[in-house]
Formats: structure tokens, sequence, C-alpha cells
């Protein structure tokens, strides 16, 4: 009896290790399938990626680099782990797992994203503002900025060493503010105004375009892929506030900028959770109602809708448009301006009356004057005599560029919001705040206080 059953065991256990094989095999099995097969979820991801541009706009991630494998807002080990859990058919496959975009989720996914962290990747795969991946060699020691807005961004990362082009002739015109930066070959900024044989002369590795908006044209896109051919594009959203920290934190590791890019992200959002959260209760009744011009660009009684980049500093700041009363956000009209009847701004009697004002102005004049002119023709119309904003001598002009540009918006926010809500906010300082921004991330050395028109009457004079 205790033969046999000491017999019994030894079968047990050669049957338990023949399982354990047989589990073994059936995993390095699923291991060599996942190498060699393209996983039709990997695959329909890319599609999808490809073909979202045509019909609506992306919506980014946390961060839409390939190898953010858990799609978090980094990438980092826990990103390989995640990825070897998908070959095991122990997670569920993700867009962005396929770190190498080659159509499968396999080990080479983990050297990669290995790389990624180490800064030591080859290449790098991306989404773009079109939902398109899109794949850039690595590291990036030539660039071509065609972007308004990304320009300025470029630098702020600390990477304006890299630049060999600009798109835009105002740089050239701010030679206090950009000293670098304005003496570079200006190409263009997009279709049909680039030089093409000028930008393929420079052997840029890359080329970041002025497609930086959710309104941007993919067939614009499509002509730049024609006129530079084999030039990896870089087509990313750097002027809408709401969406620009992850459009930057992406580019940080486009240009090996992770730290400086989080630096920024930190320090924009920390201002932007100061804001909401200080206006949040505010009731409708307790939010000034404001009436925005666009100025002289479009000439009088053009209203900017709140889903503009123009507005947007004003509504975080606690203000209410009255032209929502008017455009809804499905009109065209509620992402750029509207024409207003005169008749129908004196009912609303806004008690804020802002119009924007470019150059001069800003950080390459000290000169206010046109500023003040602007100002003076709302106080001098004669039909708006009555309205609570001009008897009070409520009328604003604030520094365009500031407003617009993602990176700044904060700024500008700031300065709404003691403007507003000046017991909220008495213990911001915008121009102190302004000051931060310049130090930290601008690499030169400028006085907001003592240089530049940012912003009339000024904050001292209200």
């Amino acid at each position: 009896m205790e033969k046999k059953g000491k017999s019994n065991k030894r079968i047990l256990k050669l049957s338990m290790t023949m399982t354990g094989m047989l589990v073994l095999l059936v995993l390095i099995a699923i291991a060599f399938v996942s190498l060699a097969v393209t996983p039709v979820m990997a695959q329909q991801a890319k599609i999808t990626a490809a073909t979202t541009a045509a019909s609506e706009i992306y919506e980014p991630g946390p961060l839409d680099v390939f190898g953010n494998a858990n799609e978090d807002d980094t990438i980092d080990m826990r990103d390989t782990t995640y990825i070897k859990l998908v070959i095991f058919r122990k997670k569920p496959e993700t867009k962005l797992a396929d770190a190498n975009y080659d159509g499968k989720v396999s080990m080479l996914d983990v050297g990669q994203t290995k790389l990624i962290i180490l800064g030591k990747e080859k290449k790098l795969t991306f989404i773009d503002i079109f939902g398109e991946a899109e794949t850039v060699n690595k590291p990036i020691k030539r660039l071509a900025n065609l972007g308004s807005a990304g320009t300025p961004v470029t630098r702020m990362l600390g990477a304006r060493d890299i630049l060999v082009a600009i798109g835009n002739y105002r740089f050239s015109t701010m030679p206090t503010f950009y000293p670098e930066i304005c003496n570079l070959l200006v190409v263009g900024s997009g279709p049909p105004d680039c030089d093409y044989e000028m930008i393929l002369s420079l052997e840029p590795d890359a080329v970041q375009t002025n497609l930086e908006l959710t309104n941007a044209k993919l067939e614009q896109k499509r002509i730049f892929e024609e006129k530079l051919p084999g030039i990896p594009l870089i087509c990313l959203n750097m002027r809408q506030t709401e969406v620009f920290p992850e459009n930057l934190r992406t580019y940080g590791y486009i240009l090996d900028r992770e730290n400086e890019a989080e630096e920024f992200i930190d320090w924009f959002e920390g201002y932007v959770d100061t804001f909401k959260t200080r206006t949040e209760g505010l009731s409708e009744h307790e939010k000034p109602r404001f009436y925005f011009e666009v100025g002289s660009y479009k000439g009088p009684y053009h209203a900017i809708g709140s889903g503009s980049s123009y507005v947007l500093p004003v509504l975080w700041a606690g203000g209410r448009n009255i032209l929502d009363e008017l455009v809804d956000p499905g009109d065209p009209g509620y992402t750029w301006a509207v024409e207003v009847d005169p008749e129908w701004v004196i009912e609303r009697n806004p008690e804020f009356i802002f119009v924007r004002q470019f150059e001069p102005g800003g950080y390459e004049s000290d000169d206010p004057s046109e500023f003040v002119a602007t100002r003076q023709e709302i106080l001098d119309r004669p039909e708006l005599a009555n309205v609570d904003a001009v008897k009070n001598k409520r009328v604003y002009v604030p520094y365009a560029r500031l407003m617009v540009d993602a990176s700044t918006s904060i700024i500008s926010t700031a300065y709404m919001a003691k403007l507003l809500h000046p017991e909220l906010f008495k213990d911001m300082d915008p121009e102190a705040m302004h000051q931060e921004y310049v130090d930290k991330f601008c690499y030169v050395d400028f006085d907001v206080r003592g240089h530049g028109v940012y912003f009339y009457p000024p904050p001292e004079e209200w």
C-alpha cells in the first residue's frame, strides 16, 4: 500500500510538472504570436488616428506619444510593464502600446520604451493635431518653426539654439524680446506663402508648421507633405489654452525637453487652479458683464465670442460675456466674432468694455499712445455715453498677443482677475506674475514694470 501511495504521488507530481510545462508553452506561444501577428486593435487605432481629422477635431490625451502604453502623463517603467502584460493578454491593448509603431505590440516595444525613458531613442512617434501619427528622427538638431505661437514655445523650453528658420516676420521686428530669434531667416508661415526651396536647402530635421489651432486644415498639411517630402512635420496645438498642457508635454518629448515642459505645466496649472478655485463659487449675478470688441481690424461693433482664445482669460477671471445672450456655442461666430447693433450693446449695458490692441505695444514699445487712442475712440462714441462701462470709464485695452497665445494667456487672466474681482485677488500682482514668466521661461533680461505696454490703463491706475 505504501509503495502504491508513493507511486500515485510520483504520478501526481509528474502530472503537475507536465501541466506547468504546458502552461509555459502556451505563454511562449502567445508571446511568439504577439511578435509575429499584427493585432487588429492596434491596426484599427492607426486607421482611426489617420482619418479622425477628416471628420472631427482630435481630442488630445495627457501625452500622445507612442510608448505611453498606460496612457497617463509620462513614460516610465510602468509603461514597459504594461506592454508586457498586453503581450501576455493580461491587459487590454492601447493605441500607444505600439511604441516603435510597427503595427504590432511585442517585446521590441518594451525596448523602444526603455530607450525613450533613457532619452536614447532614434525615432519617436506621436499623434498630431489632426489625430495622425507622425514620426520624427531623434535628436532634432535643426528645426524650422513656422508657427506664430510655436516659435516662442520652442524658446520657452530652452531650445532656441536648434531653430534655423521662422515663419513670421513679427519676430524680426522684436529685437528686444527676441534678440536671437529676430535674426533668423523668415521662410513664410504656410501655404501659399512658404519658400519651400529655402526650407529644403536648410536641411532641417523637422518642420514645425503654423497648423497650431483646431481650425487648421488637413489640406494644408497635405501641401506641406507634398512640398517638403521626407521631412517630418510637427503640427501641435500651441494656441488654445484649454489643451495647451497636453500638447506641450508631447512637444517636450519631441525636443528632448520633458523636464522643461513639466516645469512650465506645473507653473501654468498652478495659476489655472487658483483662478478656477476662487471664481467657481460666483453666481452669474456676481460675474461682471463685459463686451469685447475686435478693434480696428474689423471696425466698430464686431464683438468677440466666448469660444475665442481672446475671451477665455476674461471668463477664467470671472467675467460674463454679454454676447452669450446672442451667440450659442454652435454658432460660427462663437469662436471668433460677429457684428452687433450698437443699440443691442446699449440695451445690454455692459459694466466693462475691452478692445484688443496689437503693435505698437507689447514688449517692444514703451509708448502707450496707440492704446490710449483705441480706448478714447470707445469713450468718445456718443451712442455709448450712458453705458455703465463708459460712464465709469471702465474701458480697457489689453495687448492682443498676450491674450491669444496659449503660453501667455494665463498672464492676461491675472490682469483681468485683478480688475474684475479685486477683493478675490487682492494678493495677486499681475506684473509680478508676468515678470516671473519672463525670468523663468523667456531666456531674456527684461523688466516688465519698466518697459512695454500690456494693459491700458495699467494696474497702478485702476
